[in-house]
């Protein structure tokens, strides 16, 4: 019975002290909740009052990169390219073996100084050739001489035998006289124009010789420019982005060796949309921000190089002002970077420039008239 009137009656109430006892971990657990939640919304609302202007479109930087590929067959002896290295015009940061080529190179030039030593000698018998052609041919004009007196002494001897004042048998020997000089001229003659059709072949061997040496030096060149692009010489001065090949590979025509791009200048491709366009004019200068690292942004002054014209829709990972903008025209910035802080990839902003109207420019040319006859 007692332990039914005991349940019956109420439970004795905490003090003040006991309930304080109680409840004050819960208390000491939820306090820094409470001011965590009070700062961060102090720190929005201070955030919103300092609030610069809101950005006009997003993008990201780019460059433009450039790969290096070989233009020659063969493994890599020298290839001096590191990810970072800063690479001049022009600089030569390897080369691919040319064994191979060079004693191409070199078996063309003995050929071709075999072939002078023989074009050489044909003319050194050709020159002999017309030296005997000379001879011959003054040999043929002395017996014409001759052949001429003995003719002149025929035809006195003719006339005197007329006259019954020589003999039948000085006659005869004039004419026979007469006929041993002519054969004798027509042999010399016969042997000038033998010895003349023999003067021609080493010249006509010399040409062809010079025919075949111009061959030779056309592979020689060819040989040489294969050497030339056996050296990889680095096109552009810029940054090396990415190694693809190491030294000691062997490499193909057309194999990739490594990425460059110039980084004192980057492209951001933004996006605007139909209502921004009319604020964009290409050489114009726009606001870019780009995160500092401090948690601010840090603004560059970039000129627009590139407005798209057609639409296009409003790519994925793109912001845009609009955001219920569908369609929108892409465009690109070129910003100078000679600190290199901007970065390939890096996201940035763009703020337009307020557009200048007549009006502004009138009453900037009478403000600096103003100045000028104050002057």
């Amino acid at each position: 019975m007692r332990k039914t009137i005991r349940r019956l009656l109420p439970r004795r109430l905490p003090t003040p002290y006991e309930q304080v006892e109680r409840d004050l971990p819960m208390f000491v657990e939820l306090v820094p909740i409470g001011v965590g939640v009070a700062l961060g919304l102090l720190m929005l609302w201070l955030a919103a009052c300092g609030a610069g202007p809101e950005s006009d479109a997003f993008g990201n930087f780019d460059a433009t990169e450039i790969t290096v590929s070989a233009e020659a067959r063969g493994r890599l002896l020298r290839f001096d390219v590191d990810a970072g290295d800063h690479l001049a015009e022009g600089q030569s940061v390897g080369v691919v073996d040319t064994t191979q080529l060079a004693a191409q190179r070199d078996a063309l030039r003995a050929q071709r100084d075999n072939l002078l030593g023989q074009q050489r000698s044909l003319r050194v018998q050709g020159t002999a050739t017309r030296a005997q052609t000379t001879e011959a041919s003054a040999g043929a004009r002395a017996l014409a001489a001759q052949l001429a007196t003995a003719e002149t002494e025929r035809a006195r001897t003719q006339r005197l035998f007329a006259d019954q004042a020589a003999t039948a048998r000085e006659l005869n020997e004039r004419e026979g006289a007469v006929r041993a000089l002519q054969e004798q001229v027509r042999q010399s003659q016969a042997r000038v124009r033998t010895i003349s059709a023999q003067a021609s072949v080493p010249d006509a061997q010399a040409d062809a010789v010079n025919a075949q040496i111009a061959s030779l030096d056309a592979q020689i060149r060819q040989i040489a420019d294969q050497l030339d692009d056996a050296r990889i010489v680095n096109p552009v001065a810029g940054t090396v982005l990415s190694v693809i090949a190491e030294r000691g590979e062997t490499v193909q025509i057309g194999t990739s060796l490594y990425t460059v791009a110039d980084l004192d200048t980057l492209t951001l491709r933004a996006y605007a949309t139909g209502n921004q366009l009319p604020q964009l004019r290409l050489g114009h200068t726009v606001d870019v921000l780009v995160d500092d690292g401090l948690g601010g942004l840090a603004a560059r002054t970039g000129r627009v190089s590139f407005i798209a014209a057609q639409a296009q829709f409003t790519p994925t990972p793109i912001q845009t002002r609009d955001e219920r903008a569908e369609l929108v025209y892409a465009f690109d910035v070129r910003v100078p970077n000679p600190d290199g802080l901007l970065k390939v990839g890096m996201p940035g902003e763009v703020r337009f420039a307020a557009p200048q109207t007549d009006d502004t420019v009138a009453n900037g040319a009478e403000a600096n008239g103003a100045e000028a006859s104050d002057a």
